[in-house]
């Protein structure tokens, strides 16, 4: 259990270059098939579309919620893992920070209108990446410096090391959609959306309780007690872990590829659900429900449990220096409560919140008989769109919900060029500044978003970025 979670908190770290997933440039955003993800319930004024496969939407995002946790502060100069978990421990951060990385890449996404013209159906296919860690302060140093947390030698009884505070969650998951958008009448659209989620891995451990401490033992023999008082801990993998060594066993690409299309017996479900009303032709809110599921994993699993124990010993813990051999030792002689055994686990997905208002205004303009085209219902239309308004965003996170509120410009600049500008405030940034475009030209359309720009400019010293771009073919 140790080794995995430095695993997988490493795995965030190294991530970070590349936070909740609220994707707030793109919500609501000049007519984009991809707005249909966030919002089933979005306005389209489109007949049909095709997203360029594979390339339609690529996503990534990676933070902490500290400002201190970036790239010079934890890896720049270090020689190993053991030294970048001495550099986050060092940082004195407190259990209510937490790390995220999301990924998304499109593999298929199309839509048409249905002979009703009132109703739009979409559908398609994404291969996600997800993964959320609050900070296991008590756990860092316990594994680095065991009962000898002043590094003098001598032990340091009475001492509680918590595990109430170790909550993370992985998964890399494929997940096929289809969703049902529906004009209601001149001002309501609504919508909702199925995903069937198929699991290629899995890591799960929240829920989990107790402490750990030392005590004399009163005994020549066993002078030391090692207490694991009320302790409930379990860790659930699926295709993480070999169940027998404890070794990594995630498997060769095709079989990780395989894991996506249902071939392992891992699956889930989940819905989406959103509208759109238009108060007025100027006054418009939105808003979405997103992820309502679960999802079961079920193939080559281990699962560890720490358990309530009391434990005599010659010596304490003192892993310093000696690494993950050190751990593994005290596990394969018994003098971990540690029991593993293979069991499917389930967990409910984290559930999403969009809302926000805005206010639209359009300009008349002179049109020109450029290559470029606008792809919107209104070509021949002499008038151009902005809009400004504030979005809200949440998502229910294990114990420590994520929330991020946002101003936000949008302009349609051009026939076929429109951008939209966006300031956050949220756990991660008090001063993030995103920007998203989007071109067409004629049916074909490309757009980008990146987030926290102001942090570009030295991208090692920043705790949270994100980006996104993608390509679609859209008709009328």
């Amino acid at each position: 259990m140790i080794r995995t979670y430095c695993l997988y908190l490493l795995f965030v770290f190294v991530c970070l270059k590349t936070m909740a997933q609220n994707m707030q440039i793109l919500y609501d955003f000049d007519q984009l098939p991809q707005t249909l993800m966030l919002n089933p319930g979005s306005i389209v004024n489109y007949d049909k579309h095709i997203g360029v496969p594979f390339l339609s939407n690529v996503y990534g995002m990676g933070g902490a919620s500290s400002r201190d946790v970036n790239y010079n502060n934890l890896v720049s100069g270090t020689d190993g893992n053991t030294e970048v978990l001495i550099n986050l421990r060092e940082l004195g951060l407190s259990e209510k920070e937490v790390f995220l990385f999301h990924q998304q890449v499109e593999v298929l996404n199309g839509g048409f209108r249905l002979r009703n013209p009132d109703y739009y159906l979409s559908f398609g296919m994404y291969q996600q990446t997800d993964a959320y860690s609050s900070n296991p302060q008590d756990f860092i140093d316990l594994y680095l410096y065991g009962n000898d947390q002043n590094q003098d030698g001598n032990p340091e009884f009475e001492e509680r090391f918590k595990a109430n505070h170790v909550n993370a969650v992985f998964e890399f998951v494929g997940v096929f959609h289809v969703g049902i958008n529906k004009k209601v009448n001149e001002k309501l659209t609504i919508g909702g959306r199925l995903k069937l989620l198929s699991g290629s891995l899995g890591l799960e451990t929240s829920s989990n309780k107790g402490n750990y401490y030392l005590t004399p033992g009163g005994l020549l023999n066993d002078p030391y007690q090692h207490n694991f008082e009320n302790l409930a801990v379990r860790l659930n993998t699926s295709g993480l872990l070999d169940s027998f060594d404890l070794t990594d066993d995630i498997g060769s690409p095709s079989e990780l590829m395989a894991g996506l299309f249902f071939m392992n017996g891992s699956m889930g479900a989940a819905i989406d659900l959103g509208f759109t009303y238009k108060a007025s032709d100027e006054l418009i809110f939105s808003g979405s429900l997103l992820d309502i599921g679960m999802i079961s994993f079920k193939h080559k699993l281990t699962t560890m449990d720490f358990e309530e124990a009391t434990i005599p010993s010659e010596d304490f813990y003192d892993p310093v220096g000696k690494g993950l051999d050190y751990w593994r030792g005290l596990w394969l002689s018994d003098e971990l409560p540690l029991n593993t055994d293979e069991k499917s686990f389930s967990y409910f997905r984290s559930p999403k919140l969009n809302g926000a208002v805005k206010y639209e205004m359009r300009r008349k303009v002179k049109q020109d008989k450029s290559a470029f085209r606008n792809v919107r219902a209104d070509l021949s239309s002499d008038y151009l769109t902005s809009s400004f308004g504030m979005q809200v965003f949440t998502e229910f996170r294990p114990k420590y919900p994520i929330w991020a509120l946002t101003g936000f410009y949008s302009r349609q600049l051009t026939s076929f060029l429109s951008a939209k500008a966006t300031y956050t405030v949220d756990k991660f940034s008090y001063y993030n500044i995103g920007l998203g475009v989007s071109a067409h030209i004629k049916s074909f359309n490309f757009y980008a978003t990146a987030d926290n720009l102001v942090a570009l400019a030295s991208i090692k010293n920043s705790n949270y970025q994100s980006f996104q771009f993608g390509m679609n073919f859209i008709f009328h």
